[in-house]
């Protein structure tokens, strides 16, 4: 099997940039940045895989001890969960469980693009960790936003409902923020700023190269606001205009600001 190497592209929170980073990712020769679909498809391998290797290890013994007494002829005995050697069982659980992450290595190579992973924003950090875990040639971008443009933005797009949603949003931007502070530090990890990404183009590419050798991306799809669906009839608003981001009440606003505090500091990207 051939072993993935992906490459994670995710944020603290939806509307932090995933997708304007992906683009230009995209917009590289030799790489490739599939979208959320794949995400939720390795987050339910993820589980299963997590669970069921946690069980096998655990009763290891019993198992082996079980098979052994088979092997010998002895079948005189409670065998209804009877199992193969359980180092080869889960070598070929694994294979299984992320024969789908192969396939998009193998299709990204077949097209030239040999860099390649997909893109999932707000990813729990209990999934973060089982990725990196489970596939260890796994590398992570993170690209992180001012949550009250976070907030005004998810709120434009009909994604708070009320204040009490906006509250669990902000403890979610700090919680998994903080989280991906402490997780940067002993994994491959690219900790970038979505103003940054906008204010200096140049310098976040650059960061970007020295992360990972990407080539010859192009700086001009920064310049282009895509936050409505492309196609009408799949539009959440039955039009292609730019969706101007919404005003935050008074809560709205100390919630962010208490989520702010929550972070100590932030990251200094490209170190």
């Amino acid at each position: 099997m051939l072993e993935p190497r992906p490459i994670l592209l995710s944020s603290p929170t939806i509307r932090c940039g995933t997708t304007l980073l992906q683009r230009l990712l995209c917009s590289s020769e030799n790489t490739l940045i599939y979208g959320e679909e794949i995400g939720k498809d390795l987050e339910l391998q993820l589980q299963i895989f997590a669970s069921r290797k946690m069980v096998y290890l655990h009763s290891r013994q019993r198992f082996a001890t079980s098979l052994d007494r088979v092997m010998q002829g002895d079948t005189n005995d409670w065998i209804p969960d009877l199992m193969p050697d359980i180092d080869g069982y889960l070598v070929a659980l694994r294979e299984g469980s992320f024969a789908g992450l192969s396939y998009c290595q193998q299709h990204a190579e077949k097209n030239g693009r040999t860099l390649w992973g997909f893109k999932y924003p707000g990813w729990q950090p209990h999934l973060i960790r089982m990725l990196f875990d489970a596939i260890p040639g796994t590398r992570a971008i993170y690209i992180f936003r001012d949550l009250a443009d976070c907030v005004r933005s998810a709120k434009a797009w009909g994604e708070l409902h009320s204040e009490a949603d906006t509250q669990q949003f902000c403890t979610q931007w700090a919680g998994h923020l903080r989280f991906m502070l402490q997780w940067q530090d002993s994994n491959p990890v690219l900790m970038l700023k979505y103003e940054e990404l906008i204010k200096e183009p140049g310098r976040a590419i650059e960061q970007l190269r020295n992360f990972l050798p990407f080539e010859d991306m192009k700086s001009e799809v920064l310049q282009y606001k895509i936050n409505n669906m492309t196609e009408g009839a799949d539009s959440r608003r039955d039009h292609h205009n730019y969706i101007e981001p919404a005003a935050l009440t008074e809560r709205e606003s100390d919630f962010i600001e208490a989520a702010m505090k929550a972070v100590d500091s932030l990251p200094k990207t490209g170190s």
